[in-house]
């Protein structure tokens, strides 16, 4: 059995699988995501057509059907009989029927035998799942139960699904709610923390958030050095290996509180009306596409997001204290006017980390406050780095400070609106040229029709 086995339960949407799989990677862990495999099995029985409710057919396709787990790209990705179904295992249905499996004593049972023995000999392992701590693992060093309100739960997943009408979001609030009920009354392994277990709310808080409360509980009993675990294949259906640096947590302590006197210093000298910050995903390979109207963009475009977010600047800009300060913020160098390959290696790295990045493919502040054709440059880094896009209008910035003024003029009405996520799998059908046209034209759509709400002349972009 592992050394070190920390546990992750909760609800259905709770983030228990994206916060195991962060946490696993900054402790340089093995992680085992057990939703995955419920959700295997679920979709291979609803490919043979068996009666959910009948345990000896599960059974038999969990004993007949390749069910392969792997980590590829910070996302467990799964294969039966070959052929990958990571994409499918989020299907609505797939997710209704998961609570058969859930239940079946005798698929319960041996999807636990299985978690154990991919335990054993890790060194140190992260598991989620419902009865992690309760049932397959109840001597775990660290058992945490994770929580949220339902409404948020709602929320997450609506935008993870892409249903995000009020009608979709209610009715997934419902399932999650029967889905509640359901697990912590059934009869094999029930939804309930252990009586060790330390539980935490994650209503309102971002995967990051939650992150550094999981890695405080766990350093505050436990001082981990940084180590690192060999990068494997799978040579078994379950075994998934991330290998990461320890988890450098006075550095992100340091971006939060330097975004907070960003977001107090804007909310002082101007009028700032942010809009559809429910767009952006809470983690995952992120790419904002934004704007660029003024010297204030970057902060205006990142101090409303809760995540982390890395930034691109000119290289020339990286000297002395301000070099040191922008570095301190996630700010990676670019040369201007070339391909630098460098900084783009550095962002494919940073999105395949499951990171968020910033940028402004008009390339320079504009001149007249109008959207110049955006360089489509950025399509290979989203899509290299299987990242959604999220646009985003900054709109007034370049009132406030325009680039041929020295100072900004406080007061200024500045509205930032995030559109809807354009979803990785979107971006790889379209080429480079393509995307950058898309998202000219709908920043270009969601400049003028802010505009026009706030009584100002719409820009002619014909």
């Amino acid at each position: 059995m592992a050394n070190l086995i920390i546990t992750i339960d909760g609800p259905a949407a709770s983030g228990k699988s994206t916060v195991a799989r962060l946490l696993a990677e900054r402790l340089g862990a093995s992680f085992l995501d057990t939703g995955a495999m419920y959700r295997a099995v679920t979709l291979a029985a609803m490919q043979a057509d068996v009666n959910m409710n009948d345990q000896d057919q599960l059974l038999d396709v969990l004993e007949k059907r390749k069910f392969q787990f792997a980590a590829k790209n910070n996302k467990t990705t799964v294969s039966i009989d070959g052929a990958d179904v990571t994409e499918q295992l989020r299907l609505p249905e797939v997710t209704a029927n998961a609570k058969y499996i859930a239940s079946a004593a005798k698929v319960r049972e041996k999807l636990v035998e299985m978690q154990r023995q991919f335990a054993a000999g890790e060194e140190t392992i992260v598991t989620e799942g419902r009865d992690q701590g309760t049932v397959a693992f109840p001597d775990a060093r660290f058992k945490i139960y994770l929580i949220a309100q339902a409404s948020e739960r709602a929320r997450r997943r609506a935008i993870d699904e892409g249903r995000t009408s009020p009608n979709e979001i209610e009715q997934i609030q419902k399932d999650i709610e029967e889905r509640d009920a359901g697990d912590q009354n059934r009869a094999v392994g029930p939804l309930t923390p252990a009586a060790d277990a330390v539980v935490v709310d994650t209503t309102g808080s971002s995967v990051e958030e939650v992150v550094d409360k999981l890695l405080k509980i766990v350093n505050d009993k436990l001082p981990i050095t940084n180590h690192q675990l060999p990068v494997t294949s799978p040579s078994t259906s379950l075994r998934m290996v991330s290998p990461s640096n320890h988890y450098k947590l006075p550095k992100m302590r340091w971006f939060r509180f330097a975004r907070g006197l960003c977001k107090i210093f804007c909310l002082t000298f101007f009028k700032l009306h942010p809009e559809g910050r429910e767009n952006v995903p809470y983690h995952g390979p992120l790419v904002l596409i934004c704007n660029h109207q003024s010297f204030l963009d970057p902060v205006l475009c990142g101090i409303f997001v809760k995540r982390p977010l890395h930034f691109l600047a000119r290289s020339t800009l990286f000297r002395g204290l301000l070099g040191r300060l922008i570095t301190s913020v996630n700010t990676i160098p670019v040369r201007r006017d070339e391909a630098d390959l460098t900084a783009m290696r550095v962002v494919i790295s940073k999105l395949k980390q499951g990171h968020g990045v910033c940028l402004f493919p008009e390339g320079t502040r504009t001149r007249d406050g109008k959207i110049t054709a955006f360089k489509p440059g950025f399509g290979l880094l989203c899509r290299r780095g299987g990242a959604d896009i999220v646009p985003v209008i900054i709109d007034g910035a370049f009132e406030a400070w325009p680039r041929h003024k020295k100072l900004f003029s406080p007061g200024s009405r500045i509205d930032i609106r995030y559109g809807k996520v354009i979803s990785a799998a979107e971006v790889k059908k379209m080429d480079d040229r393509k995307l950058a046209e898309l998202l000219t034209e709908t920043l270009r759509k969601m400049q003028n029709d802010c505009r026009v709400e706030q009584g100002k002349k719409p820009f002619d972009y014909k």
